[in-house]
């Protein structure tokens, strides 16, 4: 029972990401629409990123 819930859960996560990408296009444009995050905002992000890794 407890598998049949994961697998639920996982297929609901798949097709959400699947749609906003379908929609937004890149994840960039899926922060800007669905958060209050600027473009500036996300420049520093990427930079962090790549700082770290």
């Amino acid at each position: 029972m407890k598998m049949i819930g994961w697998t639920i859960l996982v297929s609901i996560v798949s097709s959400v990401t699947t749609y906003l990408f379908m929609k937004y296009k890149t994840l960039e444009n899926i922060i800007l629409n669905l958060t209050d995050f600027t473009q500036e905002d996300i420049q520093k992000l990427k930079g962090l990123i790549r700082w770290k890794f």
